[in-house]
């Protein structure tokens, strides 16, 4: 079991030189627009205002998450939205399979923990450059909407 905070500054200043990679998708499946609109509320709901946020769809938002296990030793997770969808990465590059093994349990059981939240009410307005399309996500009342249209470049 694992519990989930906000990293501080002065962790992610001590992170500043390490390589991260991709753990897993949120959703693995096509057609995904509401069920992202709803996670990102969810997020919202658990965590607040996202550490990083932008108005390009492959760069949507960042929190940098800490997951700290019943042992009290503490590691880097980061939840995001981009190019794929929404993801949990912070992998190290050069952990072992044992260890990648720790962090998945962790990624899991920080999706299962976003995922049991209400999704607070949102919107978001960005664009997907490589269709291009200007996309809207929000959640009103726990229902996500989602709408997208061609971008006039």
């Amino acid at each position: 079991m694992y519990k989930f905070r906000r990293a501080t500054e002065d962790e992610l200043s001590a992170l500043e030189n390490i390589g991260f990679s991709k753990l897993c998708s949120i959703y693995d499946l096509k057609g995904t627009d509401e069920k992202y609109a709803l996670f990102y509320g969810k997020l919202r709901t658990v965590f607040g205002e996202p550490d990083y946020t932008s108005d390009d769809y492959e760069s949507m938002y960042s929190y940098n998450v800490m997951a700290i296990g019943e042992n009290g030793e503490s590691f880097y997770l980061e939840v995001y939205h981009g190019p794929s969808g929404a993801a949990v990465g912070g992998k190290p590059f050069d952990i072992s399979k044992e260890q990648e093994e720790i962090y998945m349990s962790a990624a899991n059981e920080l999706i299962a923990f976003i995922e049991s939240a209400e999704p607070s009410d949102y919107v978001w307005e960005g664009i997907y450059e490589d269709i291009p399309v200007n996309v809207k996500y929000a959640v009103k009342d726990g229902k996500a909407y989602t709408e997208s249209e061609s971008a006039d470049f």
